[in-house]
Order: structure tokens, then sequence, then C-alpha cells
């Protein structure tokens, strides 16, 4: 391309300098590529390449809507009346309009259950905090304000205005002793559920009106057993209306349609006027709350149950539990029916009763005519429990008879058996 001729000095000074040139840029790009970097290639003619915040907004690490992480404010009031035994949520607390949405769900919650003739109940912020958490409540949601105590004041308790004022006092003493927000047994179903006309006066006796709500209410408690303190329902808001009007003035016929377990119930209800008569269907949900006892440590086959093994709750039962649930006072002193790992919920076919007295073992046997105890020695046939009977065998006369067991090794022939040791009932 030369001509074979010898490159002058000044293009031998210009190849070296473009050789020089190709050897930094190529060992640069080398030296990028070796720890991973992308070296992007733009087309000519191409736009530089820009980030707009369009493109990183999904890239975030917070909310955008920083009111939807705070949760609402749950304000106590100071005062409030109510009309009935129970007092719901949206009686003793208000709201902002902006925060219903979070409470809608649990406005018609019942934190306190007025007994009869009781006038006034004084509730604080942590009655209605521990009724919340129990009832399945994030409270990390809720930021409570306003008061620290309200009254609740029964309008419709018969009282004398000489008891009103004792009751008023009683209520805002704090060391006096003051019923629970309530108690709330274990629920079973009712064997034989029983219906009920609404136009009777059999749901509220103390109370000449009867509306249909708490009628609904009656009719269900009564068709699983459920008492009427445990129970919470929450009808829809088309129906609050029809749930207002009360007997005498009204008669309903209330046949059940959906009742046989907690949740989604519903009733067909016809109701009567003195000029119209009209048919409608009623829906609610209902719960009902639980004292459950939970296992706190493994236990093992045969262990002897001890109150530290255990831990209660307070839950808000959705269905009624499929087995018999036990107290605390139930457990303790029993045996494990099995190995049971800690959350297990405790049912009576989680527990044996202990054996007080086991076969071939020698019985006190105690026999009480009026003041007069005899007291003889047998033999047990049989292992038995306390107020099992067992058979126990006289190996003197080897006569065999039916003995209650009442302890250790002791154990009652006929007469009283439901004391716990052979001197009862002397």
């Amino acid at each position: 391309m030369n001509n074979r001729r010898p490159l002058s000095k000044r293009k031998t000074v210009q190849m070296l300098v473009i050789l020089t040139i190709l050897a930094w840029a190529t060992q640069t790009l080398m030296h990028q590529w070796g720890y991973g970097q992308e070296v992007p290639q733009a087309a000519a003619g191409a736009e530089p390449l820009t980030v707009s915040p369009d493109m990183i907004e999904g890239q975030k690490f917070v909310p955008a809507d920083r009111s939807a992480a705070v949760g609402g404010a749950l304000e106590l009031r100071a005062e409030a009346t109510v009309t009935g035994n129970d007092v719901k949520l949206k009686q003793v607390c208000r709201w902002s309009d902006a925060d219903a949405p979070l409470f809608a769900s649990i406005a018609d919650l019942t934190i306190a259950h007025l007994a009869e003739g009781t006038a006034f109940r004084v509730l604080s912020v942590d009655d209605i905090r521990q009724t919340l958490q129990d009832a399945g409540t994030n409270l990390a949601m809720i930021n409570f304000v306003g008061q620290t105590r309200c009254t609740v004041t029964r309008s419709d308790a018969a009282v004398g205005a000489h008891d009103a004022i004792d009751d008023w006092i009683a209520a805002h003493d704090r060391s006096a002793p003051r019923p629970a927000i309530a108690s709330f047994p274990v629920t079973q179903p009712s064997a034989q559920p029983t219906a009920i006309l609404a136009s009777s006066k059999d749901a509220q006796p103390d109370s000449p009106f009867h509306s249909l709500r708490d009628l609904l209410t009656t009719d269900l408690c009564q068709r699983l057993g459920v008492a009427a303190d445990q129970i919470q329902m929450t009808f829809s808001p088309q129906d609050q209306k029809v749930l207002g009007l009360c007997a005498p003035l009204f008669k309903f016929d209330i046949q059940p349609r959906r009742a046989f377990n907690l949740g989604m119930v519903s009733w067909d209800v016809t109701v009567y006027s003195d000029s119209a008569t009209k048919k409608i269907t009623i829906i609610a949900t209902a719960r009902a709350w639980e004292d459950q006892v939970i296992v706190a440590r493994p236990l093992a086959y045969k262990q002897l149950l001890r109150a530290e093994d255990f831990t209660t709750r307070r839950v808000l039962s959705e269905a009624l539990p499929g087995q018999t649930l036990l107290r605390l006072d139930q457990c303790v002193g029993q045996q494990a029916a099995g190995d049971f790992k800690p959350g297990a919920e405790m049912t009576a076919r989680m527990v044996d009763p202990v054996p007080l007295v086991h076969a071939g073992q020698l019985v006190t046997v105690t026999l009480t005519q009026g003041s007069v105890q005899i007291r003889s020695v047998g033999r047990a046939m049989e292992q038995g429990s306390l107020g099992q009977s067992i058979k126990v065998r006289n190996e003197t006369t080897r006569d065999v008879f039916d003995v209650t067991v009442t302890g250790p090794q002791e154990g009652r022939l006929g007469g009283d058996t439901a004391g716990g040791s052979p001197g009862a009932g002397t």
C-alpha cells in the first residue's frame, strides 16, 4: 500500500499513538468486564439513557399513603346512656368519619353486660382495650384518646332514688369490688332445641316490651344453649328499622332458616300489625365468647396435670366447639390421655381421671346409718377413680359389694356418696 517504501517518522509516531490508545481501551474494557460491569452499546443517533422518577416509583420501602399505616383514633366518652343489658362499643366510644371504615366491623361489639337492677357501671380504657384484644382486634392500629373512664347509665333500670345514689357511689368507688366485664363459660349446643313464638313474654319477663332484635337473640341462645351475655350478634344495616319493632305493639312469627350453629344465621319472620302483614328474612352473624385452656408445656402420656402446665385465653369464636371444653380446675389433678404439644386446646377427651384405687388393693369401706358409722376393709376387684362405683370383696365372708370411691383406697357403701371423706354425712 505504501509501494514498499519505509514509513516516515511522522507516520510511525501516529501509528504508535493509535496502537497505544487501542491497547489502553482494550485493557480498560477487560478490567470492567472482570467485575461484572456491563457497558451498554448505544446505537448510532440514539438518545442518552435517562432515569425518570416514574421508573423507580415501585421501588419504595414505605407505603405511599402514610395514613393507612397509622390506623384510627378511638375516643372514650365521659358518660354514656344505654337501654338494655348490653353495652356496645359505639355507645361508649366515638370516632371520626375518616376512621369509620376501620371501626365499622367492631362497632356493635358488646363491651359489657349489665346485670338486672344495675343502673350504673364504670368502664375504663383498660377494660375496652382488653375486650378488643380478646376479640382479635389489632390494637396497634388503634390510638386510644379522650377520657380514661366512662360512666354508663342504664335508662330502663327500675331503681329508687336512694338506690340509684348508692349504685352511682359504688360504681365510682374504685376500692369496691366490681363485676368483670362479662363471664363467658364454655358454650355447648343444646340436646333438644326449642322454638319460640316471638309474641310470647318468656323472652324477657322483666320487661313489658320485647324488640325483634332481642327475640331473635333469645331464640338463637335457646337453640344453641348459649347464655345471652356470651353471644355477639351483628345484623345487616338494612334491617335495623325492622329490628327495632317491639311486641306487644307488633306480633312476630319466627321460623329459623339457618340457626343450628354460630356464624351466618337467618330467620323467616312474619310481622303482624293491626293493618298489614309483612314477611321478611333476617340475616345476621353470630359469635360467642369462649374460655379456653391451652397447653403451655409439652405433656406426656399419663402425666399428672398441674396448673403451671396451662394458660388460659378468652376468644370470640365463630363456631361451637366440636368437643366439650374444660376449665382449668377440671384439668388440674387429672392425667394426660396422650402426648400433647404446646398450643393444644384442652377438651374432655384429652384427660383421664387419676385412679385412686387399683385392683387388688385393700380399701377402707365406710357404712353410715344415721349417726352410726361402721368401717371395714375389703379388697378391690377393679380399678376406680373419684366417684366411680367398683366391686369390693370382703375377705372374711367372701361377699362382694358395690362401693363408691371417695378417696385414695377409701370408699363408701350406701348412704350419701357426695362426701369426699369417710366421715361425711355424720
